[in-house]
């Protein structure tokens, strides 16, 4: 399909040069092919008006029917003392009609059809004479010399209307450069978020209804590939429009079933199904492919404007759009599966940790998810908090380090014992610090086990110096602690324990995170605590 833009009108004569045509001392008319005229012929009123009358009207249409007979045209006397200057209008290569600026010689003032003129349109012959005096003062040897200034303007009105037409495209093009460099700029911008495709995809095609100005503009996403895993939803909208599924899946059928009236580099341009008439005069639909796997297709619908056409600028940015899309999607796949692996080996810790004592199955995932919680209440962003909650995977990786013996007592610790379960959070930091995706989860592992008023471990840190990171672990460490049951002691009840946070509130804990931790739903924590019961070796082998 060819892509045009709408056909501009035509403007057979630059409008200036009547204007100097008159400073010249001329008048000027159009007329058509049979030399009647086309508007009233542009002159001071009273000397419009006689050119109009009948016997000026009748020279002209026998004048014009000599010019059909030639391909170039001549000044000529057509009667004493009025000479006209032709020149032919043409559009697409066809004569339509001509221009003709009129001069006045000496002859004209004895001419018979000034009274005659006049007669007919009851004008003063004396003023009429009076005003073409002024005019008359063309003589033979002047033509040539005027005929030539004459085309010589028409030449440089025709290059100068040439020359500010390509302008006009040029500067129109740049503006749609522009416009797509700016779109795929703020696009790009917002490509970081790798964990978020679905915001990403929205940011396009909003971006392609705001900018191409059409209605409706969707992103519907190949359910048979990988990606949908990772994006999760088929269908995103933008624009002023909103379908419902039933629309779409009509629009979609409509796509499927139907042949494209053409194609513009890749986006296949389709009728419109009576059933969503709102998307006239056509549908655009772009495809979003990476290495040749179909991710999903871009659709636009319901342009607005004057141009039913669909111009490269369209096409250009679907296109690009398509292709930062199509990156977007295959580096959130990437991303994907590096998370799923990340956060697998980070369960894979946390499990060999619980495995090491049987009776805190669970511990870790109890932990972490009370920690996120907890975070979240506070004001911590969802990535800040999923970060918290990774920290409370391995907070405890170092018992790793711990002998089993030590660990798994069935009786309280002596103080030499305990010192060694103290070692735990620098083996875990140690563990963990040279591994690039855990930095800024390490103050959670080496210090959850600090206290506010400065007497917990390893560092003594008291207060404010403690990272909140590490005093909100702390919370939720204590709680599940004292909660579940071990060897040498049964959980404590609820109430309880709510009652020694409080106490223990400006001296253990962050007293401005005590009644946030205690506010917590913990219906979570206790379906997380039946299961993990339920798991548990020790259970089972009773």
């Amino acid at each position: 399909m060819n892509i045009r833009r709408a056909p501009k009108q035509h403007d057979p004569i630059p409008g200036a040069l009547f204007n100097r045509c008159l400073e010249l001392g001329l008048a000027c008319w159009r007329l058509d092919l049979n030399g009647m005229p086309v508007n009233d012929p542009i002159a001071p009123s009273m000397l419009g008006l006689w050119l109009s009358s009948r016997p000026i009207r009748m020279l002209m249409a026998e004048t014009a029917m000599i010019w059909a007979a030639h391909d170039t045209l001549e000044p000529k006397e057509i009667h004493p003392g009025l000479w006209v200057f032709p020149f032919v209008e043409e559009h697409r290569d066809r004569r339509t009609g001509y221009f003709v600026a009129i001069g006045f010689g000496p002859e004209i003032l004895e001419s018979k059809h000034i009274e005659e003129g006049c007669a007919g349109n009851q004008l003063q012959v004396s003023a009429l004479k009076h005003l073409l005096k002024e005019r008359a003062t063309l003589v033979d040897e002047y033509v040539p010399n005027i005929h030539s200034t004459i085309a010589w303007m028409l030449d440089d009105l025709r290059t100068i209307k040439r020359n500010d037409e390509t302008i006009e495209l040029f500067s129109e093009q740049l503006g749609d450069s522009y416009e797509v460099v700016t779109t795929l700029q703020d696009l790009g911008r917002s490509m970081g978020s790798l964990n978020e495709p679905g915001g990403i995809i929205l940011d396009g095609i909003t971006e392609i209804a705001a900018t191409l100005d059409y209605n409706w503009v969707a992103c519907v996403i190949n359910k048979e590939h990988t990606i949908f895993e990772v994006i999760g939803t088929e269908i995103h909208q933008a624009g002023t429009m909103h379908f419902d599924d039933e629309q779409i899946g009509s629009v979609l059928e409509s796509i499927r079933t139907t042949e494209p009236l053409g194609m513009a580099d890749t986006t296949k341009i389709y009728p419109v199904d009576r059933s969503t008439p709102d998307l006239e005069p056509q549908i655009l639909v772009h495809p979003i492919d990476r290495n040749g796997e179909l991710l999903g297709v871009l659709i636009a619908g319901g342009k607005n404007g004057d141009d039913p056409q669909v111009s490269s600028h369209e096409t250009k940015l679907m296109e690009s759009i398509s292709g930062m899309l199509g990156a977007c999607m295959e580096n959130a796949e990437l991303y994907h599966r590096q998370h799923l692996t990340f956060i697998g080996t980070i369960h894979a810790l946390s499990a060999a940790i619980d495995a090491k004592d049987q009776y805190t199955q669970g511990h870790s995932e109890r932990v972490a998810m009370l920690s996120a919680l907890l975070a979240l209440k506070v004001g911590y962003s969802e990535e800040e908090a999923e970060r918290i909650r990774i920290s409370g995977l391995v907070h405890d990786v170092g018992k790793i380090g711990v002998p089993e013996a030590v660990l798994c007592k069935p009786s309280r610790l002596t103080d030499e014992e305990f010192e060694i379960i103290k070692t735990h959070p620098r083996i875990g930091h140690e563990i963990m610090k040279d591994i690039p995706q855990f930095c800024d989860i390490l103050p959670g592992v080496l210090h959850h086990h600090e206290r506010w008023d400065g007497k917990g471990y390893p560092e003594n840190l008291a207060g404010e110096d403690i990272p909140r990171m590490a005093r909100i672990m702390a919370l939720a460490d204590t709680f599940d602690a004292m909660s579940s049951n071990r060897a040498y002691r049964s959980g404590m009840p609820r109430e309880k324990v709510f009652a020694e946070f409080r106490k223990c509130a400006g001296t253990q804990f962050d007293p401005d995170l005590v009644e946030p931790f205690l506010s917590l739903d913990f219906s979570i924590y206790d379906t997380m605590v039946a299961k993990h019961k339920a798991q548990s070796p020790v259970q089972q082998a009773a």
